[in-house]
């Protein structure tokens, strides 16, 4: 065996710990009850542009929410209105000091009024509650006066009618309910409360693609997809188009109500913990364990192939152990899917998904580096030019792999990926594995041919980052650590997550393919 396999076999952990762990790990999931699948995808819609464009108020329009609710469409937003739309509406009616104290000094008010300055005037007792209510939800306190007509809240100095909120309008509300349209209060934040679940929210217009509305209602188990209308397209015309949307996101077969909630069964603070860090841990060795696998697999197949087919060679062995780092990863995953708690997805998951695809390259890559030259030597050498631009680059590469709608945001770059990523059709998901299918894949199928050529013939002379193992497996272990993070973390089913990374496997099958066919072009340009 060459000195790189050697290289390769001390830098991973090792394999009867990891083997051990992922027993233990296989062991709780299967005596644990698990992560139950409670999924809902909800079509709503915003209730002030579709009035809006239909010319009616909203609450005096049932047919246009029996309309939408014949559609498919299951919830409609609502922005809560202030004391100043109710002003505007003639409900209510504010008296600032300064304005009452001219009354009073011009004479126009007699002694006698029960009027004062800072007071809000209601029209009638339905008015006054409704305001009465929203300011005490508000924290203002508002004490009542008697009036000859209707009745007065005196509010604090300074009051703003724009700031103090005012609840939602009941004709509209009765409206929605009536048509059996859900009510939905409009959130800042990603998700909102219904019917005591949270349910995270995303926002599309109207005529979205058939991959925005899938990576929608897939993206999280319990989605409420809100559909933006177009002025643009007319009444008629959103209406079109969204029965179009609603019909797509029905196909995907996702319940359209919320299920009922589960009742966990109860368990001590010390057994969450110790199932939250076998998690982290599983997020941690789950990669290496499965390169490793691969491994182990290309190594195994390498004399039946060379007895059966020996022009065949590295190709069956590179194909084998990327069929076994998809195997022993998905096991890892679905470990992770039954030990996390409930909760799981609302907390740390995404968290432990950055974890999953960083903290295996980061420690793979320290040992690998420790393992190629003796640290006092290394760290003793001068830097050079060469090492900073390396650096450079290897940190932009980092970011990129990390976090790529942040970093390509502010470029031209972005468009065109987001138009592909429109427009990818049955790939939909691709936004989402694209690190297993263009990186992880062709690098770990490329590291793995790489080294049956280098244990079964003398290695020649290559450039180093073409020729050495080890930095096409680091970057192939974004294959399983990106499959690991998509079946356990809960955000698509773990049938559909098992399925794209096996489709994304082998697309990044086809791709090492290529970039070996093409590694001496490579090797001659670098």
């Amino acid at each position: 065996m060459s000195h790189e396999a050697h290289e390769l076999r001390g830098a991973e952990p090792g394999r009867g710990l990891l083997f051990l762990l992922l027993a233990a790990a296989l062991a709780a999931a299967l005596t644990s009850r698990g992560r139950i699948e409670e999924r809902a995808a909800i079509a709503a819609v915003d209730v002030e542009p579709f009035a809006r464009l239909a010319g009616r108020p909203a609450a005096a329009d049932a047919e246009l929410w029996e309309r939408l609710k014949a559609m498919g469409v299951g919830a409609a937003v609502l922005r809560e209105e202030t004391l100043a739309d109710l002003a505007a509406r003639g409900d209510v009616a504010y008296f600032p000091r300064a304005e009452v104290g001219r009354w009073r000094a011009a004479g126009l008010l007699p002694l006698s009024s029960t009027l004062r300055g800072g007071t809000l005037w209601a029209r009638d007792a339905q008015s006054q509650t409704r305001a009465a209510e929203a300011l005490a939800a508000a924290g203002v306190d508002a004490s009542t006066a008697p009036a000859t007509s209707g009745a007065l809240l005196r509010l604090p100095p300074g009051a703003d009618l724009s700031l103090l909120p005012a609840g939602f309008d009941p004709p509209t509300v009765a409206a929605l309910s009536a048509a059996g349209l859900l009510p939905v209060a409009a959130s800042s934040g990603p998700a909102v409360a219904i019917a005591g679940r949270r349910m995270w929210t995303r926002t599309l217009p109207v005529d979205a693609s058939r991959g925005e509305i899938a990576r929608a209602a897939f993206g999280r188990p319990l989605r409420l997809i809100v559909f933006r209308a177009r002025p643009e397209l007319g009444f008629e015309g959103n209406l079109d188009a969204l029965r179009v949307s609603v019909r797509t996101l029905r196909a995907l077969n996702l319940p359209e109500d919320l299920p009922e909630p589960s009742v966990a069964p109860e368990e001590s603070s010390a057994r969450t913990r110790a199932r939250l860090a076998l998690v982290w841990i599983i997020g941690l060795i789950g990669p290496l364990l499965a390169a490793r696998a691969g491994l182990h697999a290309s190594r195994f197949l390498r004399h039946p192939t060379r007895a059966v087919l020996p022009q065949a060679s590295p190709v069956p062995q590179a194909l084998g152990g990327l069929a076994a780092a998809w195997a022993c990863a998905a096991l890892a995953g679905l470990a992770v899917a039954g030990l996390a708690p409930e909760g799981w997805r609302d907390g740390g998951a995404r968290a432990w998904t950055l974890w999953t695809w960083c903290a295996p390259l980061a420690v793979a890559g320290a040992t690998l580096l420790a393992a190629a030259a003796p640290a006092r030597r290394g760290w003793a050498a001068p830097v050079r030019r060469r090492d900073l631009a390396a650096l450079g680059a290897f940190a932009l590469a980092a970011v990129l792999l990390a976090a790529p709608r942040a970093t390509l945001r502010a470029s031209s770059l972005w468009e065109s990926f987001d138009r592909l990523s429109a427009a990818a059709g049955a790939l939909w998901w691709w936004p989402w594995r694209w690190r297993e299918a263009l990186v992880g894949a062709p690098a770990l199928a490329l590291a793995y041919a790489l080294i049956e050529e280098r244990d079964s013939a003398a290695p020649s002379e290559r450039p180093v980052l073409l020729a050495v193992p080890r930095a096409w497996l680091l970057l192939g272990l974004l294959a399983p650590a990106g499959l690991i993070a998509a079946v356990g973390g809960g955000g698509e089913p773990v049938g559909a997550a098992l399925a794209h990374g096996a489709v994304a496997q082998a697309l990044g099958a086809l791709l090492g393919a290529v970039l070996a066919g093409l590694r001496d072009l490579l090797d001659g340009w670098a």
